[in-house]
């Protein structure tokens, strides 16, 4: 009967140091409990990836080839803890803008297609 107390005891101890260690599940901004400033924010972040396409098919059709983020005129790589990655070969172009903010990894890309989609990464 001791040994199974001191076994049914270790056991204990063991679950409760796991328990302890598990880290926390991050905070979602966006999705079901969102918050007014952070729909806001997902907005605006939007609007920029709209702006980025608009901007990639205006020079496109002006110059023959896509641009890299730096060289597109009035465009942050950056914007209220938002950040664009854009990569291009001049023929084709792919970018996301994902928040930085967000534990749960929000993010929207898109390509020459000119079509957003919203993502989350696989858990």
């Amino acid at each position: 009967m001791a040994n199974y107390l001191t076994a049914l005891a270790v056991a204990c101890v063991l679950g409760w140091t796991a328990a302890a260690q598990t880290p926390a599940t991050p905070a979602c901004l966006h999705g079901p409990g969102e918050t007014p400033a952070q729909a806001a924010r997902r907005r605006a972040a939007l609007d920029l990836a709209r702006k980025v396409n608009t901007t990639e098919v205006q020079a496109h059709f002006q110059g023959h080839t896509y641009y890299a983020i730096s060289d597109l005129p009035g465009l942050a790589s950056e914007m209220n803890g938002f950040k664009v990655q854009l990569s291009t070969d001049g023929a084709t172009y792919t970018f996301s803008v994902k928040d930085t903010l967000d534990g749960c990894g929000f993010a929207y890309f898109s390509d020459q297609e000119g079509v957003i989609y919203s993502a989350a990464p696989i858990r």
